[in-house]
């Protein structure tokens, strides 16, 4: 389903932004593998992330949980026809996990994070678990604000771990 969202931005009118979540083939991984290493790229801000110096490439547990025969998927978000970022999901007990979301710098900070975490939560209903970026209080900020506005409020937000890690929980049956 492809819905178009307007976002008034100030002093410029109103944009239409065009954004869906299209599941990634297999044959796509190797794009997603590119993207994911851009990601890794961004949080070892936060925290060190392992590098091989070999290959010129962050060490990872690896993608093929999303591609494989289970309920978890990886989607790229795109504006228009062009890949913008990803989204990886878990099911797990009953429970949807929204592991892992990135935008490219680029269109950061534009409101397409939000869109595609609304399309993500309004494809899949039920129970929820979004653990935030450790250490990062702008991925922080980014979930209390979307998870809000998504559930107007009616959420659980615990900070667990040796980071404090802040983990939000919702329903949305």
């Amino acid at each position: 389903m492809n819905i178009i969202y307007k976002i008034k931005k100030i002093m410029i009118g109103v944009v239409i932004i065009n954004i869906k979540l299209a599941i990634a083939s297999t044959k796509d991984k190797y794009i997603l593998e590119n993207m994911f290493q851009l990601y890794l790229h961004e949080i070892s801000l936060y925290f060190p992330m392992n590098f091989n110096s070999l290959n010129g490439k962050y060490i990872h547990g690896g993608l093929e949980k999303y591609f494989d025969a289970s309920e978890n998927q990886a989607y790229f978000i795109k504006e228009i026809n062009n890949i913008i970022g990803f989204i990886l999901y878990v099911k797990s007990d009953n429970l949807n996990i929204l592991q892992e979301i990135f935008i490219l710098n680029n269109f950061k900070n534009q409101g397409f994070g939000e869109i595609a975490a609304v399309k993500m939560f309004n494809n899949k209903k039920g129970e929820w678990i979004i653990k935030s970026l450790p250490l990062s209080p702008g991925a922080e900020r980014f979930w209390k604000k979307s998870i809000s506005n998504y559930t107007n409020g009616n959420y659980e937000i615990e900070h667990t771990g040796k980071y404090e890690r802040a983990v939000f929980t919702f329903k949305n049956k």
